[in-house]
């Protein structure tokens, strides 16, 4: 996906300057940080947001300098929510590179005869975050070109890569259904999910499509009728039915849709993994004129196999984007398994996750006994990190080579991602850098702002509370003070 940061007038202004800071290399000093308590105005707007300050912990420093601008409770683990995928995110640009690309392999174990093939067709996946239909399709394509019409034998889905998590999607919430609880796995297709595109006709009925092949094994019942009045929660008034074995999936839509509502797209996670990959594989090698005769089931790719087709993933620098501005849980927990597969050589493991990356960070020259990660994206009770340790990872992806990438996943201030509508005509509009965390509970706000004199400072802010919601105006204004507030303009200590 690109964003285009081109073409938003507060980047222009300062796109060139920022490229350059954020490619230096800082000259950071290693004593002890003095403590610097939470300004006045800051503790006012907390308590009358009824959140204490026992719950909120910040840790504000610019970038270069010994002295925090802010340090409360800095150094109490809390739970960060989405703001952990910075964690995840920095961790995979140092532990793969920037480039690193995920591969999807298909490979045949047959004799290929007259356009029949007398075998099974393997697909390996390689836990890439976002292998979609469109690249089903083109892997299809080429088969088909490479003279394969007939597969007499199984279609068989090697996801071996990742040991099979556990976790029940419904644990977080009780919502099992939405794509934000999607379990990772080896061969993620689609992000586990069906699109529905609803929209209503002249004749008062309600065409009901999908937004790629309908897998087969799905079952749409469509009796809505379109009506009058206002779109409001539209979902609750359409009363569906979702009936799920797995790889086989009735979704049934019996009430009521708003003509006002238009268009609408609502997309859900109905199949297992396996059922909506062979489902979808099923109807898109029909579609192309292919016939098949095995059945579909899981298995690991024998050394005998010959490849065939390799899909490769956008690269990383790309997916981190996708992870950062638009907080994808299941991308970033596809990330977390993949970076542990590869610093240990071995199948990704949620188990073996947290050691790998404090490992990584150990061997960085900083230590972080208080992270806890559970699956690398924030969709976690259990989660933890203190403020100044998320500092310390953020100072640490100011000194990489791939700097820019990093600062650039994340959501710009009054411009993008779950930024976009926040920090609107105050200081922060286009010059801050900020990934957003939100639970029940939960408000955090992490990553860097940029002063006028173009220091850069980093930001830390997390609010673990009942009323954490109402804290939110209270973390803007933190970032505010800092813009009205800043330190002296005594250079910081960053060389080229």
């Amino acid at each position: 996906m690109n964003f285009p940061f081109s073409t938003q007038t507060s980047i222009d202004r300062n796109m060139a300057v920022k490229a350059a800071i954020f490619t230096f290399a800082l000259a950071i000093t290693a004593s002890q940080s003095a403590l610097a308590a939470m300004p006045k105005p800051l503790s006012q707007s907390f308590r009358a947001a009824g959140v204490p300050e026992s719950s909120v912990a910040i840790y504000v420093r610019e970038v270069g300098r010994e002295r925090p601008i802010i340090e409360h409770r800095a150094a109490v683990p809390m739970n960060p929510a989405s703001t952990m995928k910075l964690v995840t995110t920095l961790v995979g640009l140092d532990a793969l590179s920037p480039s690193y690309s995920w591969k999807t392999e298909f490979l045949t174990d047959g004799r290929l005869s007259d356009g029949v093939l007398d075998g099974a067709l393997y697909i390996r996946g390689g836990g890439d975050p976002k292998f979609t239909w469109e690249n089903l399709q083109v892997a299809i394509k080429a088969l088909r070109e490479q003279g394969i019409r007939e597969i007499k034998g199984d279609f068989v889905m090697d996801r071996s890569r990742f040991i099979k998590v556990a976790d029940d999607p419904a644990q977080f919430d009780g919502k099992p259904l939405r794509p934000y609880n999607v379990m990772p796995d080896a061969l993620l297709y689609n992000f586990k999910s069906v699109g529905f595109k609803f929209s209503p006709q002249p004749d008062n009925s309600v065409s009901i499509t999908s937004d790629g092949p309908i897998p087969d094994g799905l079952d749409i019942v469509n009796r809505l009728r379109a009506t009058g009045g206002s779109c409001g929660d539209w979902r609750t008034l359409v009363t569906p039915v979702f009936e799920s074995s797995g790889n086989a999936v009735r979704a049934s839509f019996t009430g009521t849709y708003a003509k006002e509502c238009g268009d609408r797209d609502w997309y859900v996670s109905l199949f297992d993994h396996a059922g909506i990959v062979s489902g979808s594989f099923a109807k898109l090698w029909r579609d192309s004129g292919g016939v098949w005769s095995g059945r579909a089931r899981d298995g690991i790719v024998p050394a005998i196999a010959q490849k065939r087709f390799t899909h490769s993933s956008p690269p990383l620098s790309s997916m981190i984007s996708d992870i950062n501005k638009f907080s994808n849980n299941v991308m970033a927990r596809q990330l977390l398994l993949t970076i542990d597969s590869e610093l240990r050589k071995s199948a990704g493991s949620v188990a073996s996750a947290t050691q790998s990356v404090r490992d990584w960070a150990g061997n960085r020259g900083f230590d972080v006994p208080d992270l806890r990660i559970e699956n690398g994206s924030g969709l976690s009770r259990t989660e933890r990190i203190s403020a100044k340790s998320m500092g310390r990872f953020l100072e640490y992806g100011l000194t990489a080579p791939y700097s820019r990438d990093f600062v650039l996943s994340l959501p710009v201030a009054a411009t993008d991602g779950t930024l976009s509508r926040r920090f609107n005509n105050m200081a922060a509009d286009g010059n801050a850098f900020l990934k957003t965390g939100t639970l029940d509970g939960v408000k955090t706000l992490a990553g860097y702002l940029m002063l006028p004199d173009k220091r850069l400072v980093l930001f830390v802010g997390f609010i673990n509370h009942p009323n954490a919601d109402a804290g939110v105006k209270a973390l803007d204004a933190a970032v505010e003070w800092v813009y009205q507030n800043p330190p002296s303009s005594k250079p910081s200590q960053i060389k080229r």
